[in-house]
C-alpha cells in the first residue's frame, strides 16, 4: 500500500517562572509550513518520511524562518503495535515580546508500544492504511513509552536577558532536556457506518523522568514523576482499494523544577489518502 499525507505541524513550547510579585509566561512559536509525507506499508511493516513544502506561512519579520523534519516507523507483532517517531523543529520566535531566535530548536524522539485487550482490535484497521473495519469496536489498552525531548538555543539563553530573574539561575538556561519512561492505560474505539469510519484513543498515566538543564556556568540533572496524555482522533472514508482520512495528533510533554516549568506541545493536522494494492 502506498499513501501520501499533507498537513501542518505546530510545535510551540512554553516557559513559566516567577518574576517579582508576578509570574512570567513565555510562548515560543515556530513558523510552520505545509508538510508532505510519503509512506509505504507492506504486511506488518510501515515506513513514512515527511518534509516541508512551499515556504513558511507566517510573516518572516515576526516569526523568522523555521525548518521541520519528521520520520516515523511502526510494526505490528501479535497483539503488540510498536511505533517510533522523531520530530525536530529549527527556528523559533518568542511571541511577547517579539524576539526572533533563529538558533533555537526543539526535538522529540519517542518509542511506544500498545497492548490491546480485545484481540480483534488492530491498529492497521484503525489507521486504515493496510485495512479497515467492517463494524464498531471498543477496547481498553495499555501503552508503554520512552521519550527524549527538549529545547536549546545554540547561541545564547532561551530567556532574553531583560526578562531573566536574577535570583533564579534557571532563567539563564541555554537548553533543557528530559528522558522519561512511562505507562498509560486508556480506551480505543472504532465506529463504522457503511464506508465511513471514525476512531481514536485516549489515555493518561505517570512517567519516571530524568530531567536536566544547562546554563553558561553549570548544568544540573534531577529525577521526578510527571503525567503523560495519550490522545488521537481520526476519521474518513475507506473502501477495499482506497481511502482518505483526516487525522489529528496531539502530544503534550512537560518538565518541572521548583519555580520553573517547561511545556512542549506537538499538534498535527493532516489529510491522508492512499491506495491498497490487491494481494497476489
Amino acid at each position: 500500500m502506498l499513501y501520501a499525507d499533507l498537513g501542518y505541524n505546530v510545535n510551540p513550547f512554553h516557559i513559566a517562572f516567577p518574576s517579582g510579585v508576578q509570574s512570567t509566561d513565555l510562548s515560543y512559536k515556530n513558523n510552520f509550513s505545509p508538510f508532505l509525507g510519503l509512506g509505504l506499508a507492506y504486511k506488518k511493516f510501515h515506513l513514512r518520511a515527511g518534509f516541508p513544502v512551499v515556504g513558511n506561512l507566517r510573516p518572516l519579520d515576526k516569526f523568522g524562518k523555521s525548518t521541520q523534519y519528521n520520520f516515523s516507523y511502526d510494526i505490528s507483532y501479535k497483539r503488540l503495535w510498536y511505533d517510533f517517531e522523531f520530530k525536530s523543529t529549527f527556528g523559533y520566535a518568542l511571541k511577547q515580546p517579539n524576539v526572533v531566535m533563529p538558533d533555537a530548536y526543539s526535538l522529540n524522539a519517542m518509542l511506544n508500544a500498545w497492548f490491546f485487550a480485545n484481540p480483534e482490535f488492530q491498529m492497521n484497521g484503525l489507521l486504515a492504511k493496510r485495512a479497515h473495519y467492517t463494524n464498531s469496536i471498543l477496547t481498553w489498552y495499555l501503552k508503554g513509552s520512552v521519550n527524549f525531548f527538549g529545547s536549546e538555543n545554540k547561541t545564547g539563553a532561551l530567556v532574553p536577558i531583560n526578562l531573566q530573574n536574577q535570583d533564579l539561575a534557571l532563567t539563564q538556561l541555554t537548553g533543557i532536556k528530559a528522558f522519561d519512561i512511562g505507562a498509560s492505560p486508556g480506551l480505543a474505539f472504532v465506529q463504522r457506518k457503511k464506508n465511513w469510519q471514525f476512531g481514536g484513543w485516549a489515555g493518561v498515566g505517570p512517567a519516571l523522568q530524568f530531567k536536566g538543564y544547562a546554563t553558561p556556568s553549570f548544568s544540573k540533572v534531577q529525577i521526578g514523576v510527571v503525567p503523560r496524555i495519550d490522545l488521537r482522533i481520526l476519521g474518513g472514508y475507506s473502501t477495499d482499494e482506497k481511502f482518505f482520512f483526516l487525522v489529528t495528533d496531539f502530544d503534550n510533554k512537560s518538565i518541572g523544577f521548583i519555580d520553573f516549568s517547561y511545556r512542549q506541545v506537538y499538534f498535527a493536522l493532516k489529510f491522508v489518502a492512499g491506495y491498497r494494492f490487491k494481494e497476489k
